[in-house]
């Protein structure tokens, strides 16, 4: 089949065909028929993610059942679903507590396991969900590392009718479903976006603000009750000071894997939670295609070629796309 490999951190992709892996027990094999491309994609061909390599990257990815292996129970060839962005053993501590995102036994697809920019991808049943009638390939290929995690964070954020959700990074993957997720929770979604992509972003929100110290601007409305914060150490501060007192801030992106200084003072005063989401689970990511297929998530994307992986990921800090951008093997 054809797949990307990395060989090793820093090099470029190299097409290959490869095998066609074979389920085992318990697993599925997969015909890919769309994967997305993540920021995480761009930091683990950096070495910023630990990577086995060489491997097939790939974390987000929706296709077909075409084979399963013994004693797979619940999938048949030809269901259509979407995978998360791991596999999790299902029986260590958190994986019994109902927090598979945090199995010590986690293995990620592009970084631990051969991933999705390939044909077919081999992958444990437990982390595979059907898709809902009417929910495309490519709506569902960035359902579980975009919608799902931030239907997570905002619930552990306790997100109800009413409440103020300011979304940093506001065109990107996860800002622009963040909008349309916080919204359809009943809260008032704010978008913080750089000028000139305002046009894009503002009917997913009820206020866009495009100023860097928007904090201020925020405070005048009365604050945000949460914020998604997708972009990390350059909007952090300013997100900080956006919040009200007793706030929550949901950290999911992460731009720049440097560390971070934050008025830890800001924090204490205002009693901030800071509640990291790293991945979402199978129930969220029922829960993400369930909004898509009731059209209370519009999934913002472009489609591109197989050809294009490479320069997708290399093009990922520039930031000039709005959404996801969906790869089409």
């Amino acid at each position: 089949m054809r797949a990307y490999v990395l060989r090793s951190p820093g090099q470029p992709y190299e097409k290959a065909d490869v095998d066609v892996p074979r389920p085992g027990p318990g697993r599925a094999l997969v015909r890919v028929r769309a994967a997305a491309v993540c920021y995480r994609d761009y930091l683990a061909w950096q070495g910023w993610q630990r990577v086995r390599a060489p491997i097939v990257p790939g974390h987000e990815f929706a296709g077909d059942v075409v084979e399963v292996g013994e004693g797979v129970e619940g999938l048949v060839p030809g269901d259509r679903v979407a995978g998360l962005v791991y596999e999790y053993c299902g029986e260590c501590e958190q994986c019994r507590a109902g927090k598979p995102y945090l199995c010590r036994s986690r293995r990620v697809f592009g970084e631990d396991l051969d991933g999705a920019f390939a044909e077919y991808v081999s992958v444990d049943v437990k982390s595979l969900v059907r898709l809902p009638p009417g929910v495309g390939y490519e709506a569902a290929s960035f359902a579980a590392c975009v919608v799902a995690t931030v239907v997570r964070g905002l619930e552990k954020a306790g997100v109800s009718p009413g409440s103020a959700v300011l979304v940093t990074g506001a065109s990107g993957g996860i800002g622009i479903h963040a909008l349309q997720v916080a919204r359809a929770y009943g809260a008032r979604a704010i978008a913080v976006t750089r000028p000139g992509k305002e046009q894009h972003v503002s009917r997913y929100a009820d206020v866009t603000v495009t100023t860097p110290e928007f904090s201020e601007e925020v405070r005048k409305m009365g604050g945000a009750d949460i914020v998604v914060e997708s972009v990390g150490r350059p909007t952090i501060g300013q997100s900080i000071r956006s919040l009200k007192w007793g706030g929550r801030l949901v950290l999911i992106g992460n731009v720049d894997p440097a560390s971070t200084e934050m008025q830890l003072g800001l924090l204490i005063l205002r009693e901030i939670d800071l509640l990291p989401a790293i991945h979402a689970g199978p129930r969220d990511l029922e829960k993400a295609l369930r909004l898509v297929a009731e059209g209370k998530v519009q999934p913002v994307y472009t489609t591109h070629s197989f050809e294009e992986v490479p320069g997708l990921v290399e093009a990922m800090p520039r930031g000039g796309h709005v959404g996801r951008r969906v790869v089409v093997p």
